[in-house]
């Protein structure tokens, strides 16, 4: 062992010109040396969305929400012109996160700014469009109740039904407080697009990569027959 070692040292000594000038050499190169590379640019849209109250979970639950927007159905629906292909494409690129029990957050990626931020821009106008379908019918339940009943009408409901007409009258109160409760979903933050671009592999990168190669080649150098000297002996 202790041979071996000083033949290791002998060896060092013997490589100190190589040990400066290769890696020196090789980080030169890599600094001078650049390598044409297109960078790798991608979008993302982004927007915010605070949900409604109208009593109905599927609407008003982010949870319930984010499977709904992610529905095959519902993009299908939403992009009628495009392929099963494209719209599994769009699919795959959605990314929604649930910032609260109301509150969405909406992220479209794509390598094509114009249709990222189109693309989730359809998107959110079509959920909104579908929420406030969805208000208004159960609102118009609650409608139903207390448009055009006058006195009389109500009297004669009170006559043929279970209920008197406190009750009825307490009916439509609540009827009025629970359409004056409901509100839509609505947009928070707007559709933003952000640029991303991979970093290009710099010249000071190649350097320390060009360096770190330089040693690894003298150091095989110097290391490797010793290994095999070992082994003989």
């Amino acid at each position: 062992m202790e041979n071996i070692l000083n033949l290791l040292i002998n060896r060092i000594k013997k490589s100190i010109p190589l040990l400066i000038i290769i890696p020196l050499l090789l980080a030169g190169l890599g600094y001078f040396f650049e390598i044409k590379s297109e960078p790798v640019v991608s979008y993302a849209a982004k927007a915010k969305i605070e949900l409604g109250f109208y009593d109905i979970e599927k609407w008003n639950n982010a949870e319930k929400v984010k499977s709904y927007i992610t529905n095959y159905s519902f993009l299908e629906s939403t992009f009628p012109d495009y392929d099963p292909e494209d719209l599994e494409a769009i699919r795959s690129g959605i990314v929604i996160n649930t910032l609260s029990g109301t509150s969405l957050e909406l992220i479209y990626r794509s390598d094509n700014a114009e249709e990222v931020e189109e693309g989730l821009e359809r998107l959110v106008d079509a959920f909104l469009v579908r929420d406030n379908e969805e208000l208004e019918k159960k609102s118009l339940t609650y409608e139903n109740i207390i448009e055009g009943k006058t006195l009389e009408e109500l009297e004669g409901k009170a006559e043929n039904s279970e209920l008197s007409l406190v009750e009825l009258l307490e009916l439509i109160i609540e009827s009025d407080e629970k359409i004056l409760s409901y509100y839509p979903a609505e947009v928070t933050e707007p559709v933003m697009v952000s640029e991303s671009r991979s970093e290009d592999f710099s010249s000071k990168k190649r350097a320390v990569l060009g360096g770190l190669v330089g040693v690894t080649i003298v150091f095989g150098y110097i290391v490797v027959p010793l290994l095999f000297r070992e082994e003989d002996m």
